[in-house]
C-alpha cells in the first residue's frame, strides 16, 4: 500500500472491484470474482434466487438491458469477508418505467470471491443477513 494511503479492508477491496464491473458491463470479468457456490438475491426481480458462477453471470449479462447505473456511496466494512453497501440504483421495470431506487446490499466473501449477494431494505437488516453488527 502506497505511503499515506488509508487501510481499506479486503471486503471494501472487493466490493469496490465488483461494482466497477458491473458499471463498465464487463461481465466476464465477474467469473474471476464470484465464487462457485454464489447466492444472489434479485433486487430487479423479487423472489428470484440465483446459485452458482455460471448462472450469476448469465443473469447479470440478462439484466444488464435493464439496467442503467448502479453508484455506490457507502461503503460499511464489518470485516475482511463481509460488508454492507449502500447506493442507487437506476434501472427499468417490467412496465419500461425508469427507476431511480436507494440500495442496500449485504455482501460476503469466501476465498476473496464473492459468496452471497443479499439486498436489505436497511442497514440493521443487512447486518442481520451478514450475521454481525457494523462497528
Amino acid at each position: 500500500m502506497a505511503e499515506g494511503a488509508p487501510d481499506i479492508a479486503e471486503s471494501e477491496r472487493l466490493a469496490r472491484r465488483w461494482w466497477a464491473i458491473v458499471q463498465e458491463r464487463t461481465f466476464e470479468s465477474l467469473y474471476d470474482l464470484v465464487h462457485d457456490d454464489i447466492v444472489v438475491v434479485s433486487k430487479l426481480q423479487p423472489g428470484l434466487v440465483v446459485e452458482g458462477r455460471e448462472n450469476v453471470v448469465r443473469y447479470m449479462e440478462e439484466i444488464a438491458v435493464n439496467f442503467h447505473e448502479a453508484r455506490m456511496t457507502d461503503f460499511h466494512p464489518v470485516d475482511a469477508n463481509r460488508i454492507v453497501v449502500e447506493g442507487r440504483l437506476r434501472w427499468m421495470d417490467e412496465e419500461r418505467v425508469i427507476r431511480d431506487d436507494p440500495v442496500i446490499w449485504a455482501m460476503e466473501f469466501r476465498d476473496g470471491l464473492l459468496a452471497r449477494f443479499v439486498p436489505a431494505r436497511t442497514l440493521v437488516e443487512a447486518e442481520t443477513l451478514l450475521g454481525a453488527r457494523i462497528a
